[in-house]
């Protein structure tokens, strides 16, 4: 098989159309407050991961994230933490916008320092799983999002 261009940036990009559902999916999964709940979405979203890969391939992924966790935690945390400044900034009496915007623009910025982070994670995982895992994961994720 012969590697062109084409074939090159048509893979690149497919990666990075996958990455960014994955992502965005973490983004719009937000933790359950209050309820106790057994996951919180960061983990949710990985175990849907998890649940679409082949069983073979299951081991491979959770060792590389498990491996790879110090790369990302910190900015896990941070960004955790900044939901709950802005959930705190929205509640505020007297109402402050302009606290509101300021806690919603770290936000923002924890959102692109962890996504690079765990993007790096993410790539090194399913470079570890079957073709056909990468493909499952692929198909898993939501047409448009």
């Amino acid at each position: 098989m012969k590697l062109t261009w084409q074939k090159v940036l048509g893979a690149l990009l497919g990666a990075s159309v996958v990455l960014n559902l994955v992502l965005g999916g973490l983004w719009l999964a937000q933790p359950e407050r209050g309820r106790g709940g057994p996951a919180r979405g960061f983990e949710r979203m990985i175990g849907r991961l998890e649940a679409s890969l082949p069983e073979a391939d299951r081991p491979r992924f959770r060792e590389v994230l498990q491996t790879e966790r110090p790369r990302y935690a910190e900015a896990l945390q941070a960004l955790r933490a900044s939901r709950a400044e802005v959930d705190a900034a929205m509640l505020r009496q007297p109402f402050d916008p302009a606290v509101l915007q300021q806690a919603m623009a770290r936000s923002s910025e924890r959102w692109a320092e962890f996504s690079t982070k765990f993007g790096e994670t993410l790539a090194l995982a399913l470079a570890a799983v079957s073709p056909e895992g990468r493909a499952r994961v692929a198909a898993a994720s939501p047409p448009g999002e």
